[in-house]
Order: C-alpha cells, then structure tokens, then sequence
C-alpha cells in the first residue's frame, strides 16, 4: 500500500460512523477538476512524503475505542497491490470499512466483495459513459465502469453513487444520461465544484453552480434513483 496520508478523524465521509481517512496515492484517471494531485500525478506522488503502512496500522490500534470506521479513498484505491490484505489487517482490529472507488477495476471489487472486506462503497460517476474521456482526462473502457455499477447495486451493501458537478463542463443532459446509467440505484450524491487553488489542470477554468440549478438537476436525477440529494 502506498499511503499519501491520513486524517484522523471525519464525522462527514463515513454515514453514521466516527472515521478515519486513509488516501492511497496513485490514480488511473486524470478528472481536470481534481485537487488531489499529490495523489494523482507521478511525479508529485514522487515528491510526496508516504506514510508507513505499520504506522497507520498502529495508530488504528490506539484510536480504537473513538472510531468506528475507516474511509480508505484516494487516488484509486483499487490500484494498490497490497489493498486486500491491508484491509484484512483493519477488518482483524474490529473497524468497518468504506471504500471509495472509481469503478475502473471491477474485478478488484469483486475480490473484495467476495472475502467479506468492506462495509460500504461509493463510486464516482463523472460523466455520460458516451464520452467519459471528456470529464475524467483519460480513455476508459465503459464496460467496466457499467460492471462494477452492476456489482455495487448487486452488493446488498449499504452504497452511494456521487457525481461532482462543473459548471462549463457538466450540461443538464449529462446528468440526465448519468442518472440513467444508474437507474434503480438506492441514493446518488450530486456534488457541487467548488473552485479550488490547484486543480489538477493549472489553466481549468470550471465553475459551481447556483443552489437552484443544483436543486433542478437533483429533481431530474430523482427521476431515475430511488434517492438523489445535493451536497
């Protein structure tokens, strides 16, 4: 596992639960809007100080008694050679596990689905499958983002599907074509972007929304998910 860090606590990122939250460094997308580039491009991964998987262990050992989950994000967590054992070692300390995901290694997902390893999943959803390049800087194999939908839905874990929004990039269509690909699905997050000092893309120029365009793209998305909420 490379680890680019860790927050020791979040009441936000883990529904109900008391978290923590570890990235793990690396990516297989390139999202223009991203802020985590130290968790995403090479060569400042490479700048980067990782944290020593003994020591994020050990620091779960002593929090035990005030946490009751751990957020393993990124980066793509799924990337990471060493992810199922890791998360043996923190299922064995007691804690739950959210996996935050992209959903480009279905058959990762699956692997952990299998042994029982997570509690929760969130999958992001960047844009209409039709052009996925264009909202998440890389080419990308449809396939397997609809596989692990259908893994996610099939899970009977509790999950979300999450999109972050961009004004100048998203359209009211590609929500629509979003919302379809998940259709059934139990609850999807619409995101507003927010403009941040170092996207991933020096010269982007993406906005956020009005609350009541987001309001507006929540009730067209409702059409298709049983749940849909902006935050």
């Amino acid at each position: 596992m490379k680890i680019g860090g860790l927050q020791p606590v979040t009441l936000l990122d883990y529904p109900r639960k008391v978290a923590a939250i570890i990235f793990a460094s690396g990516c297989n997308m390139r999202c223009p809007f991203c802020y985590n580039s130290n968790l995403v491009l090479p060569e400042q991964i490479g700048l980067s100080q990782l944290l020593d998987k003994k020591q994020v262990l050990d620091f779960l050992v002593r929090r035990k008694k005030y946490l009751e989950g751990v957020v393993i994000t990124g980066g793509e967590p799924t990337l990471q050679p060493g992810l199922l054992a890791f998360c043996r070692k923190i299922k064995k300390l007691g804690y739950e596990i959210k996996l935050d995901t992209n959903g480009l290694r279905p058959e990762i997902l699956q692997k952990l689905l299998d042994a029982k390893l997570i509690d929760y999943i969130a999958m992001d959803i960047k844009g209409p499958l039709s052009q996925y390049k264009k909202f998440c800087g890389a080419a990308i194999d449809g396939k397997k983002i609809k596989a692990s939908i259908k893994l996610v839905m099939a899970s009977g874990l509790p999950y979300e599907f999450r999109s972050t929004l961009v004004k100048g990039l998203h359209t009211k269509e590609d929500i629509a074509k979003m919302a379809r690909v998940i259709k059934g699905a139990s609850l999807y997050y619409l995101q507003n972007y927010h403009d941040q000092s170092r996207p991933l893309l020096a010269d982007f120029k993406g906005g956020s929304f009005f609350n009541k365009e987001m309001e507006e793209f929540r009730k067209l998305a409702s059409g298709f998910v049983k749940e849909c909420k902006v935050r």
